[in-house]
């Protein structure tokens, strides 16, 4: 299915948006740290068969304007707002939100709660995901310490298009969330939908460190009383390209909920 491709300007950002599809409720896909929206598009072209679907390269990814912000949660939330403003998309919407996604998502649902009919966090960064470092193999833990200045050898491609700044600058931002660990969603969601999908136990996190991160993600399904939690067969980060058949139905279940006005269940597991 293709979509259509235009820049809008939203905040002090231009930004490239694709849509597919059409109905409502819309689905908005946020990608994680140094991710892209093309790196969706195989998701958002099945889901766009039962609704409106809107991909777009926050800045400063991909075909989109560098930042001239701190890029924290709520520049970025303010910037999505933009882009629906732009758009027309008027209705509340289905997040969908991979790793740092997952937290840039809940800072949206924070401040334009009126927006949101319903959340999809894909192995989603928690706001107190710091106790688990300890628990993480010493290489794991040193990687995390030298993003930055790994971040400024990395070439333009590896960086999805970003420039070092303003990737600097992002990577900065989310590293203060994570030390303060005060979450940016402070409500729940009432009954609308929120499903979490979470990478299973693997190589790098397993044992304690893995309950830990399972507990952490029951805690985001929680934001609401319509909720379900699953966890993926396979302990890779990128479920949506592991295991896209899985994040594709999530999504369409959601949708389905929120349209229909219907639970989902509780808890799956694959």
């Amino acid at each position: 299915m293709d979509g259509v491709t235009r820049q809008v300007e939203a905040g002090p950002h231009r930004i490239d948006t694709t849509v597919f599809g059409t109905g409502t409720p819309a689905v908005v896909i946020e990608p994680g740290f140094g991710g892209t929206a093309a790196a969706w598009r195989a998701v958002a072209e099945a889901v766009a068969g039962d609704t409106t679907v809107v991909t777009y390269d926050r800045s400063p990814y991909g075909a989109s304007s560098p930042a001239r912000d701190a890029r924290t949660p709520q520049d970025i939330a303010r910037d999505l707002n933009g882009v629906l403003d732009a758009l027309g998309i008027d209705d509340p919407v289905i997040l969908v939100g991979h790793s740092i996604g997952g937290l840039h998502v809940r800072a949206f649902a924070e401040r334009y709660d009126h927006r949101v009919a319903g959340l999809v966090l894909v192995d989603s960064s928690h706001d107190a995901q710091e106790q688990i470092l300890k628990e993480l193999p010493w290489w794991v833990r040193m990687a995390q310490r030298l993003m930055i200045p790994m971040m400024m050898v990395a070439t333009r491609k590896a960086r999805g298009g970003a420039d070092r700044r303003s990737v600097i600058r992002e990577e900065r931002s989310f590293n203060r969330v994570m030390a303060s660990g005060k979450p940016v969603l402070t409500h729940g969601l009432g009954g609308r939908p929120v499903a979490v999908i979470t990478a299973g136990p693997g190589k790098i996190i397993k044992g304690p460190a893995w309950q830990t991160w399972h507990t952490l993600q029951a805690e985001l399904a929680a934001l609401s009383t319509n909720r379900r939690h699953i966890v993926a067969s396979h302990p890779d980060h990128y479920v949506h390209k592991k295991d896209p058949d899985l994040v594709i139905g999530t999504i369409r279940d959601v949708v389905r909920s929120a349209r229909t006005h219907t639970p989902l269940t509780l808890e799956s597991a694959r």
